[in-house]
């Protein structure tokens, strides 16, 4: 049990750190996107407000220089060529009009009034970009870029009509932002912000985090699988100590039972029976059957009890129980059914098997209405073995189908009740169960009857 509850613990808090980790890494990393978008389409609206110029650096006419575009276009005909950078700031050319909240920089601005100007960030934030003209009908007419040897006619002739296309004033084409307004001249103006190396970055950092996350889970998971056996060790403890003493008070009370069982034999030989010898011997045997299953459970929780798996006929083995127990059930007044098909065959222990039939059908008996039935059945599911065991009566209350399983639980919690029993039956029953790998549960209807469900 102790072991089961530190695993559960060890994956639990595994888990819960994995989730953390994540929830780190995602929250970096869509917070890092939802800054590269905000950085970018403020780069966009700064330069479509500024006619597609870098505000304080280069000027329409001394920063770039615009080829001539398609035929029928406002700059004449001919096939488009690459725009390309070339020359300096010109100080005596007038600057292009500022939008507002942003400020000029260099020489050019001196004696403005107002003068403002584009901080260190939002200069990076206009990285590599290019501005072209398109027709009414959205084909490129002409393209201009401060870094012209990064694109070429082809590429942008693309992505124009891509984002033609998409429509929207504004948008994103995988690494590039892209803003479409009109110029005024029956055309349209589309800026294009080219974020690729923003985006590598991000990529870079989601690594990296992904990567520091990775190995602080792993070391977080270490240190809570070490911390979380300490935290039981004490329990784990504890535990051992109780088994060790249901073990030997169980061994200790086997004497005096024995003692106290052949005293009243020999008081019976010699004043004959009487009604307080039986009394007597009425207690010893159920003294000596509770002796036994803590015994049986004690065993169990030591690893005493080896399960010894052999194919064995579990049809007949399942019959041989339910054979003799037909008369027990016939002088209560209740009647058995059985369901066993013949031929199947299961590897596990068969004695072990069949003390998990006795007890179920012992408890079904003992649970079952006046006149009730009770049923043992078998079936194969490909390679599992399911045994049911089902009796009229009074059934067992939907929140106590769990704990039915617990050691000296019963339902009547005052132990008043005059169905005899220790308790420990069902949670050997799951020990058998689970010895072989399978598992038990109860249920039925409240108010009717009582199933149990063995899975092997």
């Amino acid at each position: 049990m102790i072991r089961k509850l530190r695993l559960r613990l060890t994956l639990l808090v595994i888990l819960a750190l994995l989730v953390i980790s994540a929830g780190i890494v995602f929250s970096i990393n869509f917070m890092n996107l939802r800054n590269i978008d905000a950085d970018a389409y403020a780069a966009l609206d700064i330069l479509a407000r500024n006619n597609g110029v870098r505000p304080g650096t280069l000027s329409a006419s001394d920063g770039m220089e615009q080829r001539p575009g398609v035929a029928g276009g406002p700059f004449g005909g001919g096939k488009p060529e690459r725009g390309e950078a070339i020359g300096t700031p010109n100080p005596n050319e007038t600057p292009p009009p500022l939008p507002s909240g942003t400020v000029g920089t260099g020489p050019r601005d001196a004696g403005r009034e107002r003068d403002v100007r584009l901080t260190r960030e939002q200069q990076a934030d206009l990285s590599n970009y290019y501005v072209a003209t398109l027709d009414q009908d959205g084909e490129l007419v002409s393209w201009t870029s401060d870094r012209a040897d990064l694109y070429d006619d082809e590429e942008v002739g693309r992505i124009a009509k891509r984002v033609v296309a998409q429509g929207g004033s504004t948008g994103r084409l995988e690494s590039l932002y892209y803003s479409l307004t009109s110029n005024g001249q029956d055309g349209k103006q589309l800026i294009v912000l080219d974020a690729r190396l923003e985006m590598d970055n991000a990529r870079k950092v989601l690594w990296a985090t992904a990567l520091v996350a990775l190995i602080a889970w792993v070391l977080l998971s270490a240190g809570a699988f070490v911390l979380i056996r300490r935290m039981l060790r004490p329990v784990d403890e504890a535990f051992e100590k109780q088994k060790q003493f249901v073990w030997d008070a169980s061994h200790e009370l086997k004497t005096p039972l024995a003692v106290i069982s052949a005293n009243a034999e020999a008081l019976e030989s010699d004043i004959g029976d009487n009604e307080w010898l039986r009394y007597i011997r009425s207690e010893v045997t159920r003294s000596d059957r509770l002796v036994q299953e803590l015994l049986a459970l004690a065993r169990m929780d030591r690893g005493n009890r080896q399960v010894k798996k052999e194919m064995f006929d579990l049809s007949h083995a399942l019959l041989s129980v339910a054979l003799p127990f037909e008369s027990t059930v016939f002088e209560a007044g209740r009647t058995l059914k059985t369901e066993i098909p013949d031929g199947i065959s299961y590897l596990g222990d068969e004695e072990m098997i069949k003390e998990l039939a006795v007890i179920l059908l012992s408890n079904a008996l003992k649970y079952s209405d006046e006149h009730g039935e009770i049923a043992l059945s078998l079936t194969a599911r490909g390679g599992k073995r399911v045994i049911t065991v089902s009796n009229t009566g009074k059934g067992i209350a939907p929140e106590n189908r769990e704990k039915v399983f617990e050691r000296f639980f019963r339902e009547d919690a005052t132990h008043n009740s005059e169905t005899a029993g220790s308790g420990l039956g069902l949670s050997i029953a799951r020990s058998i169960a689970e010895a072989h790998g399978g598992r038990i549960s109860a249920g039925g209807d409240w108010g009717k009857n009582a199933v149990f469900t063995v899975v092997l």
